[in-house]
């Protein structure tokens, strides 16, 4: 009993250690003259969350600054660990960077030398709990409150920190890890989790938009969201492989958080017109797994060579992930097109198509009704598409005369062939209909 009150307690004094700390380098920042001396307060505080050499700085300040900082009392490794985590999990995180990102950044950071900045100003960022730093680092892009602010080194700065973090160093990988981690005490199904993982996912899709004008390139929605569809794809790769090699039972938590997290940023890059990028990665992937399980050259056992192979797991899963219905519309049509720009062959569409949908296919009634009546009805497709809707939503057989019975007797079939019919009829249709759509009509009847 008295170890369990220790920790609390514990944990209390640690707490009100860091805040103290804070308001000390807080206070130093506001008073001092020299840039010098902004870095040995910005270090008092360093020292105590990251394993710092300190002897990097003491070349690149005056000798009066010298031997402040290498006198400084290096902590052990559990002390540094218990500051870091009550740090960046309370209130000393947000208050400190608030300083770091708008006075520091408008009045000092320029006059920092490369290795000051890089080990007492920008650690703070990239060795934080990235969950926390991407949602302080965000609203930075468009600062509000600016009387006195440097508005332009405090934009530029930020944006320079979001390259950082974000994309040289898979910050959002770091962001499905730290989730991963909440999600070993069960937490995964929690409406609380949820709801910040949606959050984070927003702020994360936002940054293209929030980035000004002349800001570097690899903010720019293609760039951005590709890095970002990079580093998602890769980890729950990496991840599927892991839980189905027997991973620890934590395993089937984390993929169901990284999946989550999947399915809300590639929601929100869909929403903000970038579902292209999206796919094409996506399409390069599938297809070289594909190509390793197409080279068998036996397309009857295809289904069960998917099934058997670690690396399909993840996108017989993936689109289920994706809870937003206009997201997925614009994510099917896309891989349509994408496909057909590959030329793959008939039989390797349907199998593509049939990895990546056949699960939402089988439970969602109303993916069901995107392929068969908005895909065929409203949306205009290369001819070949529409030979792909046939056989993978329709037929639901792969597109190999062995394996299709005489006769068109699927029932979805023949109700789905008695719509078209009733559509083409009809005189509004004929009068209003685009060339095209009447041509996509008129094939899928006599196909």
């Amino acid at each position: 009993m008295m170890e369990e009150e220790e920790g609390p307690k514990r944990k209390k004094v640690v707490e009100a250690q860091v805040l103290d700390r804070v308001g000390e380098v807080i206070s130093g920042i506001k008073k001092a003259k020299h840039v010098d001396q902004v870095i040995c307060s910005l270090h008092s505080l360093a020292i105590l969350l990251f394993p710092l050499d300190s002897s990097l700085l003491s070349g690149s300040i005056d000798e009066r600054y010298r031997k402040q900082i290498l006198s400084a009392k290096v902590p052990s490794s559990d002390e540094r660990s218990e500051w870091w985590q009550a740090f960046y999990r309370g209130t000393g995180f947000p208050t400190m960077a608030r300083v770091l990102l708008r006075e520091v950044a408008s009045n000092w950071l320029a006059c920092f030398p490369i290795s000051a900045r890089r080990h007492v100003y920008d650690a703070f960022l990239v060795n934080g709990l990235m969950t926390e730093v991407v949602q302080t680092l965000v609203p930075c892009l468009q600062p509000t409150g600016t009387d006195g602010l440097d508005v332009q080194a405090v934009r530029s700065n930020t944006e320079r920190l979001i390259i950082l973090c974000l994309l040289e160093n898979d910050g959002v990988v770091q962001m499905a890890r730290e989730f991963g981690s909440s999600c070993q005490t069960g937490d995964s199904g929690d409406e609380h989790f949820k709801t910040t993982v949606s959050m984070v996912a927003q702020v994360v899709s936002s940054i293209p938009d929030k980035a000004q004008m002349g800001a570097p390139v690899s903010l720019s929605s293609h760039l951005f969201f590709r890095q970002i569809t990079i580093q998602l794809l890769s980890l729950a790769e990496e991840r599927n492989l892991n839980l189905v090699n027997g991973g620890a039972i934590f395993n089937k938590s984390e993929m169901d958080s990284t999946f989550l997290l999947v399915g809300e940023i590639f929601s929100r890059i869909c929403r903000r017109g970038s579902a292209d990028v999206l796919v094409n990665e996506i399409v390069r992937r599938v297809l070289r797994l594909m190509q390793s399980i197409f080279s068998s050259n036996d397309y009857s056992l295809v289904a069960d060579l998917i099934g058997s192979n670690p690396a399909s797991q993840f996108w017989l899963n993936m689109m289920l992930s994706i809870k937003d219905s206009y997201a997925v519309e614009r994510m099917s049509e896309k891989f349509l097109h994408e496909l057909a720009t590959q030329r793959v062959s008939d039989v390797e569409a349907y199998w593509i198509l049939w990895l990546l949908f056949c699960r939402s296919f089988a439970h969602q009634a109303s993916f069901r009704s995107m392929f068969v009546d908005k895909f065929l009805f409203w949306k205009v497709f290369p001819v070949c598409c529409l030979r792909w809707i046939l056989h993978f939503a329709l037929l639901e057989r792969p597109p190999d005369v062995n394996l299709i019975p005489k006769g068109h007797n699927n029932r979805n079939f023949l109700e789905t062939l008695q719509h078209l019919l009733s559509v083409w009829s009809k005189r509004e249709f004929v009068q209003s209909a685009t060339t095209e759509q009447q041509i996509c009509i008129l094939f899928s009847l006599s196909y």
